[in-house]
């Protein structure tokens, strides 16, 4: 990566419901993508309008397990191609070329999970045919807010030998933790991954401190690193998947300034990705735009 610091979009879900979308279980980030396509594209484009160099997929929503709960999971595959060609009309109306479009391959059953369903093996596949369906719109694998190494795995194993960047984001305990979500610690994890290790490790969807707390351990894996926090207050120990965002908090005192700040110190100790997940917007992915081009 060369030092340079590269600057990903912000959230998409927790965008489209503060636009009017829905925010159900199932629904969330996914019904934009047959209701209101429009609405995606044009989010993809502000980002882009931001400064992003690289915009990810709408597609977090759009796995069976979610999909199965409100009765479209024959969708699957129609709903991953609109959010594929999606990001690339947007890239494309914006006349920005070297745009870069990553996946977002989230947890496959529920966020912040450490128990599952699937088997391993079965995680592994359902991850590789989210791959294969996305593969024609997008130049980097990234699996996001993975809250354990047995979904980090099952990821990058699904990953492996498809010739392009491979990004694994793991999920944190809020309010300065380096615990996964998952309960293991982010250094075990990391060591965990053994040789299978992707071409940048990133942390998203904590707090900021949680990121900033991270960064002796992000820096000791000697991979390439970033990090992109959500605007929540935190998440509940009580959450549940099926009770939706309804259930979160926004912090209200997370500006552009504010965040701005926090992403200098990720930048001053080392990291070269950084963007925003839910509920960081448009306005702070400005801000970090300018931020990066006054550093150079």
């Amino acid at each position: 990566m060369g030092g340079k610091v590269i600057l990903l979009d912000g959230g998409m879900g927790q965008e489209i419901v503060n636009r009017g979308g829905k925010g159900g279980y199932g629904e969330w980030a996914a019904a934009a993508l047959h209701e209101d396509p429009d609405l995606v594209r044009q989010i993809h484009a502000d980002y882009i309008g931001a400064g992003a160099e690289v915009i990810t997929t709408n597609t977090y929503g759009t796995t069976r397990a979610r999909l199965r709960h409100v009765g479209i999971e024959d969708r699957l595959a129609e709903l991953l191609r609109v959010a594929g060609r999606l990001a690339v009309q947007a890239r494309d109306d914006c006349g920005e070329e070297n745009v870069r479009i990553a996946t977002s391959l989230p947890p496959l059953e529920a966020s912040y999970a450490s128990e599952f369903e699937l088997s391993f093996e079965q995680t592994a596949a359902e991850f590789a045919e989210l791959m294969d369906l996305l593969d024609p719109y997008v130049d980097i694998f990234l699996g996001e807010t993975l809250s354990t190494t047995f979904e980090a795995k099952a990821f990058l194993g699904a990953a492996a030998g498809r010739g392009k960047p491979i990004w694994l984001s793991l999920t944190l305990d809020d309010h300065g933790s380096t615990a996964l979500r998952g309960g293991e610690s982010l250094s075990g994890a990391i060591a965990d991954l053994g040789d299978a290790l992707p071409d940048a490790l990133l942390i998203n969807c904590c707090t900021p401190d949680s990121i900033t707390s991270a960064l002796p351990v992000l820096r000791a894996s000697s991979m390439p690193f970033g990090a992109y926090a959500n605007g929540f207050v935190e998440i509940p120990e009580s959450w549940d998947e099926a009770g939706g965002v309804a259930q979160l908090s926004t912090r209200r005192d997370l500006t552009p300034e504010v965040y701005s700040a926090d992403v200098a110190r990720w930048i001053a100790g080392g990291a070269s990705i950084v963007g925003g997940c839910c509920e960081v917007g448009p306005a702070h992915i400005a801000r970090l735009r300018q931020l990066i081009d006054e550093s150079v």
